[in-house]
């Protein structure tokens, strides 16, 4: 079992990663408006929101950094605990999970980095 310190810390970095992807989901949004054609010349997205205006570009890439810092704490932290989850099927399904997560999250930052005031 894991003390109350780890599952506390657990959940930190699901929330450094879930908060920020719930309230303005700028990971969603990249993924979505490249599987979509554009419209207009302007590319679809799922939700609308204040960090895809060029003027929020610099707290888009800290919000994408600080989800990049989260799931990979938590990935860190899960592999860390492998000895404490009972079920093998669940921390490795949590874990590739988790390492798929953060690759789409890599590039996305990735994106965002390269192609600067021209995103999404």
């Amino acid at each position: 079992m894991m003390t109350k310190m780890q599952k506390v810390w657990l959940w930190i970095f699901i929330a450094m990663f879930a908060v920020p992807e719930i309230l303005w989901s700028p990971v969603v949004n990249f993924v979505y408006s490249f599987s979509r054609p554009p419209i207009n010349g302007y590319p679809q997205l799922l939700r609308d929101n204040f960090l895809l205006n060029f003027k929020s570009e610099n707290f888009l890439k800290g919000i994408i950094f600080i989800q990049l810092v989260g799931i990979v704490l938590f990935s860190t932290f899960w592999l860390k605990n492998k000895s404490n989850i009972k079920s093998k099927a669940t921390f490795w399904t949590i874990l590739f999970l988790s390492f798929l997560v953060c690759l789409i999250n890599l590039f996305v930052f990735y994106i965002a980095i390269i192609f600067s005031p021209s995103f999404p």
